[in-house]
């Protein structure tokens, strides 16, 4: 991806829907008909990818998807925006992925309510918890949390416990709000930037007790290698370049639009 006169930049057309204050990768899809709406992170957005797997799961099922994807969100960008909320109530199919916990507020610290990676504050319990660290040196969730991980393993399972626990009640409130069909997307990635295996915080169990929430799940593996070049058809400049590694593949955009497509074209109901 450096050859000389390549593009290295991708018009991601910012778009907003309804009353929505959160800003979202277009071009806009026209809300005035049945469409599917693909809520997540990062891997949803697609960053650095011509044709993430909304756009690919729109050509194979002939439906209009709705990419509500967010640069490092959490459940809170989703839940604390009331615009939003009706964009999801309209939609005949909501798909949810699976983000991270490190990114949302807690009885611990606080994160932007938009862009849910800026670390704001930390809490009294927290303070106490870690009285060596300052937690004015960080901006960033990340940041911190590997910083606290470091420091001490035993009292960071203090907090992995609370974000967990954060984690699970936050998307029962998300997919209460879903009137349509709902499918869990779980993207398994077992690279370790820092936390762990992504997404972050998120167990087995914590899934069976979401149980009864939504109709369907898909999970695939993704960021796992397996022999495939990471970087093979992304657009990004040289200098973002370790920023493009940490995003998932062109080649998990294919794997994961052809999981979904299964799912929504199979005639059991989920989608007439």
């Amino acid at each position: 991806m450096s050859d000389e006169g390549r593009r290295d930049t991708i018009n991601y057309y910012p778009c907003t829907y309804g009353r929505a204050r959160i800003q979202f990768r277009g071009p806009p899809v026209p809300l005035d008909w049945a469409y599917t709406a693909v809520v997540g992170g990062s891997e949803v957005f697609g960053k650095y990818v011509e044709d993430p797997f909304t756009d690919q799961l729109a050509d194979m099922t002939g439906r209009r998807v709705v990419n509500l994807g967010v640069m490092n969100a959490g459940i809170d960008a989703f839940i604390q925006d009331d615009g939003l909320a009706a964009v999801l109530a309209r939609a005949e199919i909501v798909v949810v992925q699976t983000m991270g916990a490190q990114n949302m507020s807690n009885r611990f610290y606080t994160v932007h309510p938009r862009r849910n990676d800026r670390f704001l504050r930390a809490s009294s319990a927290l303070c106490r918890l870690y009285r060596e660290v300052d937690f004015s040196d960080f901006a960033f969730t990340r940041h911190m949390l590997t910083t606290l991980r470091r420091t001490c393993s035993k009292r960071f399972a203090v907090v992995a416990e609370e974000l967990s626990t954060a984690w699970l009640a936050r998307m029962e409130t998300l997919l209460s709000g879903i009137s349509g069909k709902c499918v869990l997307l779980h993207l398994e990635d077992s690279r370790d930037h820092g936390l762990g295996p992504e997404p972050c915080f998120v167990t087995v169990d914590q899934l069976q007790a979401l149980e009864g929430k939504f109709d369907k799940v898909v999970q695939c593996v993704v960021g796992d290698g397996d022999g495939e070049d990471p970087l093979r058809e992304m657009v990004y400049p040289e200098t973002e370049r370790d920023a493009a590694m940490r995003m998932i593949s062109v080649d998990a955009h294919e794997r994961i639009a052809k999981a979904l497509a299964r799912v929504i074209r199979r005639q059991d109901g989920l989608a007439a």
